[in-house]
C-alpha cells in the first residue's frame, strides 16, 4: 500500500514538473503563429507595394514621355512663332517701304494734277478748234504745217498719258496699300494663334509637372513604406527565429525533465519503504525562480520626449538626451534579435527578454555605432553602443522602447518605458 502512494506521488510530482514547460512551450507556439500569420501579412503586404511602385513607375515613364512631345511641341510652335514675327518684322519693313512708294506716288500724282490743272485752264482759255485754226493759219509752208500739227498730237497725247498714269498709280497705291494691310493682319492674327497655343502647351506643360511631382513624391514614399516594411519582416523573421530556438529548448528540457523523472521514479521504486517521505518532497521541490532584476535605465542623460502623441503621430517610447560619448546599455539580459542600420531607427538594437515567465522586446534607436550582433546573449548593464543621432533623428538622443511580447509594425505591444526604468 506504501509503494502504491509512493508512485503516485512520483507521478503527480512528474505532473506538477512538467506541467509549466507545457503551458510554455504552448505560449511559445502561439507566439510563433502569430508571428507566421503577421510575417505572411507583411508579404502580402510587400507584394502589394511592389506592385504599386511597378505601376507607378509605368506613370511616371508614360507622363514622361507625354511631357517630351508637349517639350516637343512646344519648341516647334517656339519656332513657328520666331519666324512668323521674323516674317512680321521684314512685312513692317516692306509696309514701309510701301509707304515711302506710295508716298512717292502720291507726290507724283500732285504734280500730275497740277499739270492737267494747267492743261485744263489752257483748254479752257483756248479751245482745241481754235487751236488746230492757228496752226493751219499761221503755217508758212506745208513742212511748217506738219510740224505744227505733229506738236498739237503730241500735246493731245501728252494729256492722254498722263491721265493714263495717274489712274494707273492711283490704282497702284490702293492695290498695295490693301495688299500690306491684309498680309500684316494674317500674319497678326497668326501671331495671337501662336501665342495661345504656347499660353496651352506652357499650363499643358506645367500641369503635367504638376502630376509627376506628384508621382515621384508617391513613388518616393511607397519606396520607404516598402523598405519599412522589409525592416518588419526582418525583424519579424528574426523573432520567428527566437522563438523558434525557445520552442527547441523547451523541447530539450521537457525531454530532459522526463529522463529525469524516470530516474527519480526508478530509483525511489529501488529504495526501502521508510524512505518514501524523503523521496516524495524531493522531487516536489520548486524550480529555479525566472529573472526578476526588471529594467535598468539603459543611458544616462534627461528624459527630452516622452512616450505618446506627439506633433500629430504616435511616440512610442522614452527620448533620452545627452551630450559627449555617452553608453548605450541593454536594459535587461536577452538575446539580440536585430542589430542593423535602418533608414528610420539609424543604428538600431533589438534584444528578446524573459523576465519572469514573460517575454519583453527592448529597442536601442539612433545609436552612433553598435557592438553587439543577432544572436548574441547579452547581461544587464552591457554595452550596446554610443548615444548618436543616425536616422530621422534631430540631436543626439537615444529612443527607447519596450513591447510586452514581441515587437510588430503596429507598434501595438509598446508600453510606456517610464515606470519600468525610474
Amino acid at each position: 500500500m506504501t509503494k502504491k502512494i509512493t508512485i503516485m506521488n512520483l507521478v503527480a510530482a512528474g505532473a506538477l514538473l512538467a506541467s509549466p514547460a507545457f503551458t510554455y512551450a504552448e505560449s511559445n507556439q502561439n507566439k510563433l503563429n502569430n508571428i507566421e500569420s503577421e510575417l505572411n501579412g507583411k508579404q502580402q503586404e510587400l507584394q502589394g507595394k511592389k506592385q504599386e511602385k511597378t505601376q507607378i513607375e509605368q506613370d511616371v515613364q508614360s507622363l514622361q514621355k507625354k511631357l517630351d512631345e508637349l517639350n516637343a511641341s512646344i519648341t516647334n510652335n517656339e519656332k513657328d512663332l520666331n519666324a512668323t514675327q521674323e516674317e512680321i518684322r521684314k512685312t513692317e519693313e516692306e509696309i514701309q517701304k510701301k509707304k515711302d512708294h506710295i508716298a512717292y506716288l502720291q507726290a507724283q500724282i500732285e504734280k500730275r494734277q497740277e499739270v492737267i490743272k494747267q492743261r485744263l485752264q489752257t483748254v479752257q482759255e483756248q479751245p482745241r478748234t481754235n487751236l488746230i485754226t492757228d496752226v493751219l493759219v499761221n503755217a508758212e509752208n506745208i513742212a511748217e504745217l506738219l510740224e505744227n500739227l505733229y506738236s498739237v498730237n503730241l500735246i493731245l497725247n501728252s494729256d492722254n498719258d498722263i491721265l493714263k498714269e495717274q489712274a494707273r498709280d492711283q490704282k497702284a497705291v490702293e492695290e498695295e496699300k490693301a495688299a500690306v494691310e491684309a498680309k500684316e493682319t494674317d500674319l497678326k492674327k497668326y501671331e495671337e494663334t501662336l501665342n495661345k497655343k504656347k499660353q496651352e502647351l506652357e499650363a499643358n506643360k506645367q500641369e503635367e509637372q504638376k502630376v509627376l511631382q506628384q508621382l515621384n513624391a508617391k513613388l518616393s514614399q511607397t519606396d520607404s513604406e516598402i523598405e519599412s516594411a522589409e525592416e518588419a519582416k526582418s525583424i519579424l523573421e528574426a523573432q520567428r527565429q527566437a522563438v523558434q530556438q525557445n520552442i527547441a529548448a523547451e523541447e530539450r528540457a521537457k525531454a530532459e525533465a522526463a529522463k529525469q523523472a524516470e530516474a527519480e521514479k526508478a530509483a525511489a521504486a529501488s529504495k526501502p519503504s521508510g524512505n518514501t517521505s524523503s523521496g516524495s518532497s524531493n522531487s516536489m521541490s520548486t524550480p529555479p525562480a525566472a529573472n526578476t532584476s526588471g529594467f535598468i535605465k539603459p543611458a544616462n542623460g534627461h528624459f527630452s520626449s516622452g512616450f505618446g502623441p506627439r506633433e500629430g503621430r504616435m511616440h512610442y517610447g522614452q527620448d533620452i538626451a545627452a551630450s559627449g560619448n555617452v553608453p548605450i546599455v541593454a536594459a535587461a539580459s536577452g538575446v539580440v534579435i536585430r542589430s542593423y542600420l535602418s533608414s528610420s531607427y539609424g543604428n538600431v538594437v533589438f534584444i528578446s527578454h524573459l523576465i519572469n515567465g514573460k517575454t519583453y522586446t527592448t529597442v536601442y534607436a539612433h545609436m552612433q555605432n553598435r557592438l553587439v550582433s543577432e544572436g548574441q546573449t547579452v547581461q544587464q548593464g552591457q554595452q550596446l553602443g554610443l548615444m548618436g543621432n543616425t536616422g530621422q533623428s534631430e540631436g543626439q538622443h537615444l529612443h527607447f522602447e519596450i513591447h510586452i511580447g514581441e515587437w510588430n509594425a503596429a507598434k501595438s505591444n509598446a508600453v510606456d518605458p517610464l515606470p519600468y526604468i525610474q
